[in-house]
């Protein structure tokens, strides 16, 4: 019977209990635990031992990478010029990458904590540099670039080695799939998180025949529908002339695609400013909750929605190569009042979509997509405290 193989990457020498407990329970699971201390590599006598530990990865069915506070020894063959060379440990995950196995990514959760406040701290630079300068678009990369060198020089990090760190992890942050980050206290966390995540994988994979063929037939059969009814409604209008030649009256027909076209948009506006507003996630029970995300001292007004979404130009120009902003950068000098402390980060790519509809429309639309956007973040407004306690409550039936 085939076995997996898990390839366990982290530095060795201050995750060294973490790795013991990992290989324990990856035996336990009944799997195979690739680790270079214990000689489950095959050295080759060709190459250097790293290279060896590069090359299993390939033959590896998942990758777990734990992140603690070290950067690890350096890549033998990364010349000593190189502004950050990388550790051993960032070579393999990018071989890893590189052969696309599939990643459990664990960062321990005051490393987790101290690089959100690094970036939040460069986030700030960058947006407050972008916002009084005119920057070409060729330039974007090269001054963003610059600011950091300039940042990492001033910051102070918490320890010498974050420095490196913090390059690992922008690289672990900026994947595009298979991306998942599960920050850990103990090696507690990260048993629990592969057990659910090896579980969940189980069950996809057990019912995954059926939900392939739902996914083939299901869009086929609502493309047909359309079909159907778009070649009743043409024969339903059809008239005859006297000259025994028939026409066809398409304007009911294309009343209804233009209608279905914005239903889609509007779906896709308000689905866009619920994930700004607003925060979704399930629950170890299978529960899913929802709550706001940010609540606003003082209603918007058309003009401040307006002023908003033009922001968003320059705010999705300076943090293009970002997953998800902080609110607070989001609505900079837009009325914000607090923010929730765990759901406080907006995707990307919500805020980009948003921006790229409003520049796409005209005058007349973008008044009735200003109008929607003020209404729908005043939902979030809460009255300030003084207010509150002026209000007089009469609950007498007279």
């Amino acid at each position: 019977m085939a076995t997996p193989r898990l390839f366990v990457s982290s530095t060795c020498y201050d995750l060294q209990e973490i790795r013991f407990q990992l290989r324990n329970f990856i035996h336990d699971f009944g799997y195979d635990a690739v680790m270079s201390e214990f000689d489950d590599i095959f050295y080759s006598y060709e190459s250097h031992v790293q290279d060896s530990c590069l090359d299993e990865i390939s033959k590896c069915q998942l990758f777990i990478l734990v992140v603690g506070n070290n950067y690890g020894s350096f890549y033998h063959q990364d010349k000593h010029d190189t502004k950050i060379p990388d550790s051993v440990t960032l070579k393999e995950f990018k071989k890893a990458l590189e052969v696309n196995v599939h990643k459990h990514i664990f960062i321990n959760k005051y490393v987790d904590y101290d690089y959100k406040n690094y970036k939040r701290a460069l986030d700030k630079v960058t947006l407050k540099h972008f916002q009084n300068n005119e920057i070409s678009d060729s330039e974007v990369e090269n001054i963003k670039s610059s600011i950091k060198k300039d940042f990492d020089n001033s910051y102070h990090f918490p320890y010498d080695s974050y420095k490196y760190v913090f390059y690992f992890l922008d690289i672990i942050h900026e994947l595009k799939e298979n991306n998942a980050i599960n920050p850990f206290e103990s090696f507690a966390d990260i048993k629990d998180t592969l057990r659910k995540q090896w579980a969940g994988f189980m069950y996809e994979s057990l019912i995954r025949k059926d939900k392939i063929a739902n996914n083939i037939i299901l869009p086929l059969e609502v493309k047909l529908d359309k079909i159907e009814k778009s070649i009743n409604k043409l024969i339903d209008s059809k008239t005859e002339s006297t000259d025994n030649i028939l026409t066809f009256d398409l304007s009911s027909l294309t009343r209804e695609t233009n209608l279905a076209n914005l239903e889609t948009v509007q779906d896709k506006i308000n689905n866009l400013l619920y994930d700004i507003r607003m925060y979704d996630f399930w629950t170890e029970d299978g529960d899913n909750i929802n709550g706001q995300r940010v609540w606003f001292h003082t209603k918007f007004t058309n003009e401040i929605a307006k002023n908003w979404l033009e922001s968003l130009k320059t705010l999705t120009q300076s943090f293009k190569w970002s997953k998800r902003i902080h609110v607070e950068i989001v609505f900079k000098n837009f009325l914000v009042n607090k923010f929730n402390k765990w759901h406080y980060e907006i995707p990307y790519k919500t805020l980009f979509e948003l921006y790229t509809l409003y520049n796409s429309f005209d005058a007349i639309d973008k008044k009735g997509l200003i109008n929607t956007v003020c209404q729908e973040l005043n939902k979030n407004y809460e009255k300030p405290i003084s207010e509150k306690k002026h209000e007089i409550h009469d609950d007498l039936p007279f």
